[in-house]
């Protein structure tokens, strides 16, 4: 009888207050967006910043590399954390942005763009690079983390606000979703 009372009091304490697992996700990379394509075989971005190119985000972040489609002379890397170091839901310090976007930024410096439809947080930034500026983007919802830098071999770098229009392109054809 004791040992029947024990076994009833073990499963409600074992069943009764147990934490919800956190969900898992899977995320596939658009092909294309905007004036942009999927890189091919030997045309990755990423090679110039010592990494390269991953598809599947279930391996580790993905790094994607998107080409202009007709030549163009800007293209973006892309990387798609599927386990994110922040949630963007949330006021995110200076250091944490300054981590996610690869370049020291102050508050006031990194602007918050609407990221449509997908919801979350979009931030963009201007840093310097070679004498020069460009602009830098993070994006997330607590489900995932993308980064995107536009890379341009000539002409004028891309505003804050543009490079924020062109991922919110690419997050309108993102898909993440849950797992088990």
């Amino acid at each position: 009888m004791l040992i029947a009372a024990v076994a009833v009091v073990g499963v409600l304490i074992g069943t009764g207050d147990e934490e919800e697992r956190p969900k898992r996700y899977t995320a596939e990379l658009p092909r294309g967006f905007g004036p942009y394509r999927l890189a091919g075989e030997g045309e990755s971005l990423w090679a110039r910043f010592g990494k390269r190119d991953n598809l599947d985000p279930s391996k580790g972040i993905a790094h994607a590399s998107y080409l202009g489609r007709e030549g163009g002379r800007k293209s973006f890397a892309i990387s798609l954390d599927l386990h994110p170091v922040a949630d963007d839901s949330d006021p995110v310090e200076d250091e944490v942005v300054s981590e996610l976007l690869g370049t020291r930024v102050e508050s006031g410096r990194a602007k918050r763009y609407r990221p449509g439809p997908i919801g979350g947080k979009l931030r963009c930034v201007e840093y310097e690079v070679a004498r020069t500026t460009s602009s830098r983007c993070v994006w997330g919802d607590g489900r995932a983390t993308v980064t995107a830098q536009p890379v341009v071999t000539s002409g004028p770098r891309p505003t804050p606000g543009k490079t924020a229009a062109e991922v919110r392109a690419f997050l309108a054809e993102l898909r993440i979703r849950a797992v088990r």
